[in-house]
């Protein structure tokens, strides 16, 4: 079981707001805040449905050095989906999916948001409107600068400018548009292509050296490709804008591999079979193999945030296998399931709890709101 602070954990159990809320487990926590699950005392358990990408803030109020945040309770993280293999030959599914993402972006961004830590875990997943609707969540690491001279987010999700040792300040809207890529080809093949977008990191090298080595890392189409190549510029002002990625995305005819490509890359007979299983096989959610070591990057309130990097030593995925998803060395050999991944909708269905409301404390100045 994950060990939280003394200070987090003593509010399981009790009630707050004069009695409205009880708090029932903790969800999550970080350095800005922590996230319990609970449930409104006062009335039933609901549903607030929302239109995407927005999350419903009920209302905020402060207890003691404490501000709590009340929002609906949402199923749970795309990084949940993608582990099931849910988004596997789903063209439709993943450009509903990702263009909800890019809309909230935009939506950021178009008020001086920049939110600097985009990935799958930080965003939420609903399915009660019928279909899956998802919500970018977790701005401790944002900003309102255009330009910023910090190293910050989640280190395989970082731009490589911002990974530079005593770099020049850089584009913050960039560095999101590229986080945007890694979570497209994560949504894809279920795998992290890199480690570090550094020359130290091997896969990150090959692909400076050649970048049609992402065929060989992930299941996708030409078309993807030459899309994925663009957001992966190492030049950030040549990156697509966000409305030139949506256009894009939605004017793909498919993300994957056809049978012709397949053939071409060099890819075995019966893809589908062998990408399943291999993917269920690394419990799809890999990143692939890289050199061993450590990165160490700044948040914005100062304190280091590590990730072990690597294969056998851990990898910047908390729950999946450190081998690459297409490693013939972790294929299974035993035959698929006769029966396909679930419906996305019915996965996100089983996530979700009977609670409606999440809370989120944060250490506040009494005139802070």
């Amino acid at each position: 079981m994950t060990p939280y602070p003394a200070s987090a954990s003593r509010y399981v159990g009790q009630t707050i707001d004069n009695g409205a809320l009880r708090i029932e487990s903790i969800l999550g926590a970080g350095s800005f805040g922590t996230v319990y699950r609970a449930v409104d005392t006062r009335t039933a358990p609901r549903s607030c449905l929302v239109p995407p990408p927005r999350a419903h803030l009920h209302r905020e109020f402060h207890e003691g050095r404490y501000a709590f945040y009340v929002y609906d309770l949402c199923a749970g993280d795309l990084h949940s989906v993608i582990r099931k293999v849910a988004f596997f030959r789903e063209d439709e599914l993943i450009k509903r999916v990702f263009v909800q993402i890019i809309d909230a972006l935009e939506y950021c961004h178009s008020r001086g948001v920049y939110h600097r830590d985009l990935k799958p875990e930080n965003i939420l997943v609903s399915a009660q409107s019928g279909d899956i609707d998802v919500f970018v969540a977790d701005f401790g690491l944002a900003t309102t600068s255009k330009m910023t001279a910090s190293s910050c987010g989640t280190p395989c999700f970082m731009s490589p400018e911002s990974l530079v040792p005593r770099h020049e300040p850089y584009s913050t809207v960039h560095g999101d548009i590229w986080a945007l890529g890694c979570i497209l080809a994560e949504m894809i093949g279920s795998v992290r292509p890199w480690s570090l977008a550094s020359p130290e990191d091997d896969d990150y090298s090959d692909y400076l050296m050649d970048r049609a080595v992402l065929f060989d890392i992930l299941p996708v189409s030409h078309s993807a490709y030459l899309l994925l190549r663009k957001i992966f510029s190492t030049k950030p002002e040549c990156r697509p804008s966000l409305a030139a990625i949506r256009a894009e995305v939605l004017a793909l005819d498919t993300f994957f591999l056809t049978k012709a490509e397949a053939a071409e890359c060099g890819w075995a007979d019966r893809l589908e079979k062998q990408m399943l299983r291999k993917m269920r096989a690394c419990g799809a959610g890999a990143v692939a193999p890289a050199t061993r070591r450590s990165s160490e990057t700044f948040s914005s309130s100062g304190s280091f945030e590590t990730c072990s990097l690597g294969s056998s030593s851990g990898s910047c995925y908390s729950n999946g296998s450190s081998s690459s998803a297409f490693d013939s060395s972790s294929a299974e050999s035993s035959e698929l399931p006769a029966t396909p991944p679930a419906p996305v909708v019915n996965i996100i269905r089983t996530m979700d709890k009977t609670s409606h409301v999440v809370l989120a404390p944060r250490v506040a100045a009494p005139h802070s709101v």
